[in-house]
């Protein structure tokens, strides 16, 4: 099995090279049951500041762009000289215009993958995770009873969301194709192709030239893109990594912003993304430690009509938010002065203390513009000071109480449930921890 996973990575490697592509030499492809592919640095081998570490031509990625490239309703081409359709291969022209440009994307993956050997990107899609092993993949794609585990938790609420929205998308997309598709492209298979572009796609906005940002007939993050070979890098949030395409080459370039050693695994940093979000977007989490941990509650607050604001959502940290260890918390802060708070707001990201302030002082006594690291300090009246403390206790202790009504029957019997118990337990951890530093009163 391991020389057939090598000869496809190879094959992938070729295939980008043959459009004036690379990978660093210094570095290659690992495969493992832990980390699945990864970059490492080869044996003997380092990598300074600056080098690249993937070069990938565009004409290798795969995205809505791709579906309706060179077609006459869209007036788009990605390169006058070359297309990636002959006119049967394109979907119908009602299902082009009607359907949302990311729902496009899923299907035009769909149709590579059915397509098999025959298509342009075969050598990249037989290196992804197939159809038939997606229960392992996303939370959203997980058997029922694994998603039972999360039961109680943000994720939980967040993965019925989005299996009602994917169920909506796909039956209205089906309706706008003839009769001839419905075999071949199933429920199944568009979940495989959501739970691939969520967990390895790359927004537009950071990877295209202005000049094809220019003419994309949508809203440029509408829609997502597949960065073959790019896409192998794991996540660390303390990866320091740079993107750049050169417009006249159209070579997309990862370099890295620090060094590696021979043996060691060379990351991408997919951003400041939380617990939670990684586990629904990637299908993992990041363990605590001591120099780091990524665990959060996110909280929604409703919208301020005055200020046109859609609802805003803000964290809860394991650790104080300006604690070295909570990465994420201290980059979501919105002022730095925040750091420096009443021990009862320490686990709280600002802008929610902030909200709570306004929502209970709106139609008061309190007149002025009060500034952030004032209500953040306690040089507020004190009872506003109590009634946020408690409104925030109320609250935690409700998602707390959530979570152990919820606990599961029985012992987790695979990896997505013992994921998931993990997952909940952080999750406790996190609202205990906040729970004692509201106790901490405002002194």
């Amino acid at each position: 099995m391991a020389n057939v996973v090598t000869e496809r990575f190879d094959a992938l490697l070729r295939w980008v090279e043959n459009d004036g592509g690379s990978l660093n030499p210094a570095i290659e492809i690992f495969h493992d049951e832990v980390t699945r592919a990864s970059f490492r640095v080869r044996e003997s081998c380092s990598t300074g500041v600056d080098d690249a570490i993937v070069t990938l031509p565009l004409s290798k990625s795969l995205s809505y762009l791709d579906a309706i490239d060179g077609h006459p309703d869209f007036g788009f081409s990605s390169s006058p000289s070359t297309s990636n359709h002959d006119d049967e291969s394109y979907f119908p022209g009602d299902f082009l215009k009607n359907t949302p440009p990311h729902v496009i994307g899923r299907f035009f993956l769909m149709q590579q993958y059915l397509l098999g050997s025959k298509s342009k990107w075969w050598p990249y899609i037989r290196t992804l995770p197939q159809p038939e092993h997606m229960s392992s993949i996303l939370p959203v794609v997980w058997p029922s009873d694994d998603i039972e585990f999360l039961r109680g938790t943000n994720a939980f609420t967040a993965v019925q969301d989005v299996r009602s929205n994917l169920k909506k998308e796909y039956k209205h997309a089906m309706k706008l194709l003839p009769e001839n598709y419905h075999t071949a492209y199933t429920r199944p298979l568009y979940h495989w192709a959501f739970s691939i572009f969520t967990s390895r796609s790359f927004r537009p906005s950071l990877i295209l030239p202005e000049e094809t940002q220019l003419s994309i007939p949508c809203e440029l993050d509408d829609f997502s893109i597949l960065l073959p070979l790019y896409d192998i890098g794991n996540h660390s949030p303390l990866a320091k990594i740079a993107w750049s395409t050169d417009k006249q080459t159209r070579l997309c370039t990862l370099k890295s912003r620090q060094t590696y050693s021979a043996g060691e695994q060379v990351f991408n940093n997919y951003g400041m993304k939380t617990n939670v979000e990684l586990l629904l977007g990637y299908g993992f989490t990041l363990p605590e430690n001591d120099n780091l941990h990524n665990d959060y509650i996110h909280i929604k607050t409703k919208a301020d009509p005055d200020a046109g604001d859609l609802a805003a959502t803000h964290i809860v940290s394991l650790r104080p938010m300006a604690h070295q260890s909570s990465f994420v918390g201290r980059s979501k802060l919105l002022s730095a002065e925040s750091m420096s708070c009443l021990p009862c707001f320490s686990h709280v990201q600002d802008t929610l203390i902030a909200a709570l302030y306004e929502a209970i002082t709106k139609g008061g006594d309190e007149t002025g513009e009060i500034d952030l690291a004032n209500i953040m300090r306690g040089e507020i009246p004190g009872e506003v000071v109590t009634k946020i403390v408690d409104s925030l206790g109320s609250k935690l202790s409700m998602d707390l109480e959530e979570i152990e009504v919820n606990e599961p029957e029985y012992e987790p019997t695979n990896r997505n449930q013992q994921l998931a118990i993990e997952h909940r337990d952080q999750c406790k951890k996190v609202l205990e921890n906040a729970l004692r530093s509201l106790l901490a009163g405002n002194g």
